[in-house]
């Protein structure tokens, strides 16, 4: 039998003849693992943003911008369950877990609070530095002082961990 038949034939003892809703919108708002979507002069409330309504700590979700595109469908064919299966702009990704960018060629993310208090402390005895000279005396280089790091300088806000 064909892969596709076979699918078509399964789905169809699992969900029977009702046909699957599927539809676009715009997000109006979102709340949670939820958002409220427009169609036409129709607000939808309650629209899950995620597969499950189960709390188990593992999720990835994907939070869409209010006033962008979605698609939406129904898990049950009677609109009595609608998830959001495609968002156009996101305002945010919550997730839970491990997350790989790039195949992880990179390495990890930084944490940027401990990176630029270590690199400060660093700055700090660069610039306190002292020599001692040929009466024992202690002498400071003329090397010009290092400069402090912020790190609103290096820090990608749109990702955080």
């Amino acid at each position: 039998m064909d892969n596709y038949k076979e699918l078509a034939d399964n789905l169809r003892r699992v969900f029977g003849t009702r046909g699957v809703t599927i539809s676009t919108g715009i997000v109006k708002s979102v709340s949670g693992i939820l958002c409220e979507v427009e169609v036409g002069r129709l607000v939808v409330p309650d629209v899950r943003l995620r597969a499950s309504e189960t709390a188990d700590g593992g999720e990835i979700l994907l939070v869409p911008k209010v006033g962008t595109a979605v698609v939406f469908g129904s898990l049950t064919g009677d609109l009595s369950q609608l998830v959001v299966l495609q968002v156009d702009h996101i305002e945010s990704i919550k997730a839970t877990g491990s997350i790989t960018i790039n195949e992880g060629k990179l390495g990890g993310l930084v944490n940027i609070e401990d990176l630029t208090n270590k690199l400060n402390t660093l700055v700090q005895s660069f610039n306190t530095h002292t020599h001692t000279g040929n009466m024992g005396a202690p002498t400071t280089p003329p090397v010009a002082q290092a400069q402090t790091f912020n790190k609103s300088d290096y820090e990608d806000t749109k990702i955080k961990h």
